[in-house]
């Protein structure tokens, strides 16, 4: 991840005007191509509870996807469909936009097959808290209650405790970000590039 297209000037609040954001809502982040694998509609399915608990959340969907038409018919069919905002596709010069307008980034991913996610990475090079899936390449980068908190997959009500506890508990909400900034020191460019730069020259001797 190159950190410098992560360090924005905008606070938060600017970053919401610009994009045309609730200023005073609660903003649940969903950025991805919305596939069955991604899980977003097992987010969608917890989005009933979270609002029962924390009535000002709002759920964004930066992306497109298969599954667009199918999730807006689930929450119309949940009751949630005026708390749920699909952008489609953005531009990647906005992407560090929303992740700084957000205060939770989902990652619900339901296959083992998923890598640890290079969302993870912009969303820690953000300072915002994550909750992800406990499956395949994800816990090596999501340490939980370290910088995030990990959810088994395909479980609606637990990804909503998950969320609601962090909506709640803002110092741990605050904790993890600032954690996943620190952590994500070992993936930037430099670092990376440093250490294949070593293992090519352990192996040329």
């Amino acid at each position: 991840v190159n950190l410098q297209e992560f360090e924005l000037s905008y606070t938060k609040e600017e970053c919401r005007k610009k994009l045309n954001l609730p200023i005073d809502k609660k903003i649940l982040l969903f950025l991805g191509y919305l596939s069955p694998y991604k899980g977003p509609d097992i987010l969608v399915k917890a989005m009933p509870k979270i609002i029962k608990e924390v009535p000002d959340t709002e759920l964004v969907f930066v992306g497109k996807g298969t599954m667009i038409c199918e999730l807006k018919t689930l929450s119309k069919k949940l009751g949630v469909k005026n708390k749920v905002l699909f952008t489609g596709f953005v531009d990647d010069s906005l992407k560090s936009l929303y992740y700084k307008a957000a205060d939770i980034f989902i990652l619900p991913s339901t296959m083992g097959t998923e890598s640890f996610g290079i969302v993870n990475l912009e969303a820690m090079a953000s300072n915002i808290p994550i909750v992800a899936s406990n499956i395949g390449g994800i816990p090596d980068i999501i340490k939980n209650e370290i910088n995030g908190l990990l959810v088994q997959p395909k479980d609606s009500e637990g990804l909503a405790n998950s969320i609601i506890q962090l909506l709640n508990d803002k110092s741990l909400a605050i904790k993890l970000g600032d954690n996943g900034r620190k952590l994500l020191e070992n993936y930037t460019w430099e670092k990376i590039g440093d250490m294949t730069e070593k293992i090519y020259k352990e192996m040329v001797l």
